[in-house]
């Protein structure tokens, strides 16, 4: 079986922790309550990491990391992108005002993790406030190889489209690339999974 080990971020209130849990179902998560500032769109928000598993199909196993989208736990993506095979970069789609730190959470991953395969996703399709996935290229300016998409964290085939995407992209950077960073963690990980 296949392992991958994909990282999910963003800035906060932009799906990471739903679309995780739509994917798998449990999932760890370490959730606090907001007493400041924020608090005003969610109560709770996510301090370290989210983790969950999920078959994407009977040979692939795929195993999400979630990050903080606040800038204070930043120091939590270097950690949580060890070892990483892709990323997702999520965007509230219905929220302009949090299109400037989802720029910025994207220029480091990008700057930091230059080869990574990556997406970036455009939440919140479904709510009438969504600028649209044009609208949010033109603002962010993302790597012209990396596709932008539109879905919807909490549903459950917009969730698996994109993972589908990301495990299609990471395995055809993988095969196109012999030596790129993290074939021989890939590997590791299969037999780490036996």
């Amino acid at each position: 079986m296949k392992t991958y080990k994909i990282v999910v971020a963003g800035p906060f209130n932009a799906g990471k922790t739903t679309l995780i849990r739509t994917l798998c179902g449990k999932i760890l998560e370490t959730d606090r309550r907001i007493y400041f500032g924020e608090g005003v769109v969610k109560d709770f928000t996510t301090v370290a990491l989210d983790f969950g598993l999920f078959k994407l199909t009977e040979g692939i196993l795929v195993r999400l990391f979630g990050t903080p989208g606040q800038k204070r736990f930043a120091f939590m993506w270097d950690i949580l992108s060890v070892g990483m095979h892709g990323y997702i970069v999520m965007v509230d789609g219905a929220d302009p005002s949090s299109f400037k730190e989802a720029k910025l959470i994207y220029d480091y991953f990008l700057d930091t993790f230059p080869y990574t395969p990556h997406i970036l996703a455009v939440n919140k399709a479904d709510l009438p406030g969504f600028v649209g996935v044009e609208e949010v290229k033109r603002l962010i300016k993302p790597h012209p190889s990396a596709p932008v998409i539109p879905i919807v964290s909490k549903d459950r085939e917009s969730a698996l489209n994109l993972m589908r995407m990301m495990i299609r992209i990471v395995e055809e950077t993988y095969t196109k690339r012999p030596g790129y960073p993290g074939v021989d963690v890939m590997g590791e990980l299969e037999n780490e999974y036996r």
